[in-house]
């Protein structure tokens, strides 16, 4: 008879009652069809897996097909792991997650490969998450600028007040002016007024050389942060607080491990964004893959499914972008058996004989697709948004609403004035038309009196 060992690696063709799992069966095309690897990848995976081992133990199936793995209800599962705790299958071909539950009514011979998921998303851009406006320089360089256009108005007001003797055209300097000269310098705008006077000249140009240095140093670097993702979100928290909707891909255990995680910061991010969305936080990996792609959005999903739809529809550029963060870590997976099975050790010890030849290895880089590489020279135009540009119109928007709100103010105050001066008939005789704040106009009767023209002077209301 032959030796041990091999009596051992010989069934003699033994039939195997298995069972195998297509969660999709409208998409399964073949276990060799590469163009739906996203879809039941592990049970693609372990299929040839399971066909070389039965080639090599000299076993057969007797395989039916099911479209579940299974879940624990009322202490019995459905699927697979119901057709293995009733005993009507013995094999499982396909990789199931080791779970507790299910180890109670079924056992696993070996783990076959690592599961990965993660929140992949795009980087959110410096003015989804900050002033865009104010990043450009530090805090010490803002006050260094504030300082200098100061003093520049200051220098300007007193070289003025010193030279107006001799130089009349700057009694129109005033202090008001040079501080409406110095915001306009750092505008790049210039001064309704050239004056004569030299040291004035000299003050006023040295401030507009200062401020086109600034300008300069601050153009260019808007323009490298429009250009540029932020790194605001590197955990679970910082995901959370963001402004990024998100995903999960429609799995069979997408709750499960959301709801029984056990970091905090998990169960924090579950019940604020997706407990809220119920079944519509569920998406295809196809929907998810294309959500991120186009808005502020972060999409759960298992890694190779992910990239898989990623190097095929995204550019390169769009490739380099891509962030991840881990918010569970996955059970590995593994060959199910039904409980006490006496071929489990042979099984096991097969499928570790293949990890470590690398047939598994070989089968994992088929059908797991790896993140995608970019090209790190590849760029692309950045358009600019309404979000990029929106500290901008909120100065607009509010300096326009304060200045309406002045403009009222003052026809308020020149309303009341005139009223003031309707009752005061000792102060102006025979006042016969008076100025209507409504339209804006002033009528005045011909043959004006000399002291009702003088009086009017005096009130500011005549040239």
């Amino acid at each position: 008879m032959p030796t041990a060992v091999s009596r051992r690696k010989n069934l003699g063709n033994l039939y195997f009652k298995a069972a195998t799992v297509i969660t999709q069966p409208q998409h399964f095309k073949g276990w060799t069809d590469l163009t739906t690897r996203q879809i039941d990848t592990f049970p693609k995976l372990t299929y040839p897996l399971m066909m070389l081992l039965a080639e090599d133990l000299h076993f057969r199936y007797n395989l039916k097909q099911v479209d579940l793995y299974g879940e624990e209800r009322n202490a019995s599962f459905d699927g697979v792991s119901g057709l293995l705790q009733r005993r009507e299958v013995e094999i499982g071909v396909t990789s199931m997650f080791l779970r507790a539950d299910r180890m109670r009514v079924l056992h696993f011979s070996s783990e076959t490969v690592e599961l990965k998921g993660a929140f992949i998303f795009r980087q959110p851009s410096q003015s989804a998450v900050s002033n865009v406006f104010l990043l450009p320089f530090s805090r010490g360089v803002w006050t260094a600028t504030g300082a200098v256009l100061l003093l520049s108005a200051l220098l300007l007001a007193l070289a003025s007040w010193k030279l107006r003797t001799a130089h009349p055209d700057l009694g129109q300097v005033t202090l008001a002016e040079c501080f409406s000269f110095a915001i306009g310098t750092i505008c790049q705008q210039g001064f309704h007024l050239s004056p004569g006077a030299v040291p004035v000249r000299v003050a006023m140009v040295s401030a507009l050389i200062s401020s086109l240095f600034l300008f300069t140093a601050y153009s260019a670097k808007i323009v490298a942060l429009l250009q540029s993702p932020s790194s605001a979100i590197q955990t679970i928290d910082q995901l959370t607080r963001s402004p990024l909707a998100l995903g999960v891909q429609e799995t069979t255990y997408k709750r499960t491990y959301f709801a029984e995680s056990k970091e905090p910061a998990t169960q924090r991010l579950y019940r604020r964004k997706l407990l809220p969305l119920g079944d519509k936080a569920y998406l295809s990996v196809v929907d998810g893959v294309a959500r991120l792609r186009t808005g502020l959005f972060a999409f759960q999903v298992e890694e190779s499914s992910g990239y898989e739809i990623i190097s095929k529809t995204f550019s390169e550029s769009e490739k380099c972008g891509l962030q991840q963060i881990q918010a569970f870590k996955l059970p590995m997976v593994a060959v199910p058996l039904v409980k006490h099975s006496g071929v489990r050790d042979l099984l096991a010890a097969r499928l570790r004989w293949q990890r470590e030849v690398g047939l598994m290895g070989r089968w994992r880089r088929r059908w797991l697709a790896g993140r995608p590489r970019c090209d790190a020279g590849a760029g692309g135009s950045v358009s600019v948004g309404l979000r990029d540009v929106l500290p901008a119109l909120q100065i607009w928007m509010g300096g326009s609403a304060l200045a309406v709100a002045i403009l009222f103010t003052e026809i308020a105050a020149r309303a009341v004035e005139i009223r003031k001066m309707k009752h005061d008939s000792n102060s102006i005789d025979n006042i016969d038309k008076i100025p209507s704040v409504a339209t804006g106009v002033v009528w005045w009767e011909t043959g004006m009196p000399a002291s009702q023209d003088r009086a009017f002077k005096e009130l500011g209301w005549l040239g």
